[in-house]
């Protein structure tokens, strides 16, 4: 018989928060999220009898399925639930009170096919932030819905700082309220509570100390990360792939109103766009400036050769109080809205979009896609509306990733030629930090996160480069190989 544990003291007050209010439990490793998960739903089958339908949802399978043994224990010492059933094949809990929780995996929007049609009481995700964008969270919430009297719908979450998703809790949800006060999160439409926990909330832990250390070594020792799982810290990402090379003083440049149009050595050849399309996803243009001789920005001193981000329109979807939802594109964006986008991106830098040789307007390859119109290519609607592009050069990701990484780390130092940007680039600042390594393909990165304007940003550094590309070794810097683009 499994022994009942008495609820800790936090979890207590999660189980008196009003059922009006959503719920996030967030924080590091060991701290009771999962089991104060699993204590609400035990609770609410019982309080809401028939009326409960619920959902417990996962990304991952072996997560679930840790959940779905918890239940199992704590089913089996709560007597008004004597008799539920679980049905291993369905995964469906079937509680003797008349209600049921389903129990399923979900990554995307797709995932949301098994709940199709049904009216949800409760809906529980465990690691949400494991999720890298809202959407399947927000689809999945637009089936909950009752009729039953007194039962009001529920989202509950738990989140952990350092996941691909991490990015978008800590926008909407984290930043914005204060723990354990109600506050309204837009995202969500509702009242939702923040609770933070970590291990040190956690009286049941034997030996505490030998927790933590052990915790410390699975992290290899990453203060990063052992900050995220050990102290719920989510200031700090680990794992993020320019982390090494990221440095705010060294990269960022002086808003200057614009170009530097008054100094003598400002040439417009030195012009670039480049854009990275997308409608589901956002769309990225980016105007940039790579002056070929040294140059004073504002009161720091570029290198030559050096690429400078001046400004950027960023199609993503906004909340109706204008939080940015870096992974969401707003699918109202067209050829025309992007075409008129780059007219205003150049008026409001001083420049006319003519400035910019064509030679140096990069897109990336749905320039041959044809969608959205039949006027042709999105390449050919591009240019109908006066912003003709070129393609991108075609480079492996690796390589790329691996020049924008070395820019980024040369910014800062007036002899070399380094990446730049100012503050106009917002997407720039919020998304590249966060962009996490693909656990798959060692020197790539997880393509799930908001990486489209690092998707612009490679096709423009690939496209400038005065490199060879050795096609046997994969590097951008070596001595042997055919040219890799010509440059203009």
């Amino acid at each position: 018989m499994t022994e009942r544990l008495q609820p800790l003291p936090w979890q207590k007050l999660v189980l008196a928060v009003p059922d009006e209010c959503d719920l996030l439990l967030s924080g590091g490793r060991g701290g009771g999220k999962s089991t104060a998960v699993v204590q609400l739903i035990v609770r609410d089958a019982v309080r809401f009898g028939a009326g409960y339908v619920g959902a417990l949802v996962r990304k991952d399978l072996a997560g679930l399925r840790k959940l779905e043994r918890e239940l199992l224990d704590q089913i089996e010492i709560t007597p008004e639930l004597k008799d539920s059933k679980y049905l291993s094949a369905a995964k469906e809990f079937r509680f003797n009170t008349g209600g049921i929780l389903y129990l399923h995996y979900i990554k995307d929007e797709a995932s949301f096919g098994r709940f199709q049609g049904l009216d949800l009481s409760h809906v529980y995700i465990d690691e949400v932030a494991q999720i890298a964008d809202p959407g399947p969270v927000l689809r999945l919430k637009s089936s909950m819905r009752s009729t039953t009297p007194g039962v009001v719908p529920r989202l509950v979450m738990t989140a952990n700082p350092n996941n691909i998703g991490s990015w978008w809790i800590y926008q909407h949800v984290i930043s914005r309220l204060s723990a354990w006060r109600p506050g309204y999160c837009e995202m969500f439409r509702k009242e939702v509570v923040y609770v933070p926990s970590t291990l040190f909330d956690n009286p049941h832990i034997v030996d505490r100390d030998a927790y933590i250390e052990s915790l410390k070594a699975s992290c290899n020792f990453d203060d990063a990360r052992i900050q995220s799982e050990v102290y719920g810290n989510w200031a700090t990402v680990s794992g993020a792939f320019f982390g090494p090379v990221w440095d705010v003083e060294r990269i960022k440049v002086m808003d200057l109103g614009g170009l530097p149009l008054t100094d003598r050595s400002y040439n417009p050849h030195n012009l670039w766009l480049t854009l990275d399309w997308g409608t589901r996803s956002p769309s990225s243009l980016i105007l940039a400036y790579r002056p070929r001789q040294p140059i004073l920005w504002g009161r720091k001193q570029i290198g030559a050769n050096s690429v400078i981000l001046l400004d950027e329109h960023y199609t993503d979807l906004r909340t109706p109080d204008g939080q940015r939802q870096w992974n969401i594109g707003d699918r109202r964006t067209t050829t025309a809205t992007i075409a008129r986008a780059a007219f205003l991106l150049a008026e409001r830098n001083r420049i006319e979009l003519r400035d910019v040789s064509r030679k140096h307007r990069l897109m990336d390859a749905a320039m041959a896609a044809e969608i959205g119109s039949t006027e042709g290519s999105l390449g050919n609607q591009l240019a109908q509306q006066g912003v003709s592009f070129i393609a991108a050069p075609k480079v492996r990701r690796i390589p790329g990733w691996a020049l924008v990484s070395r820019m980024l780390e040369a910014a800062g130092d007036p002899t070399a030629a380094g990446l730049y940007a100012t503050p106009r680039c917002e997407s720039f600042w919020a998304t590249l930090p966060v962009l996490v390594h693909d656990e798959l393909h060692s020197g790539d990165l997880d393509t799930t996160g908001p990486d489209h304007t690092a998707d612009a940003i490679r096709y423009l550094l690939t496209a400038t480069v005065d490199r060879t590309y050795n096609y046997v070794t994969g590097a951008l810097d070596g001595t042997e190989g055919r040219p890799l683009f010509r440059v203009w």
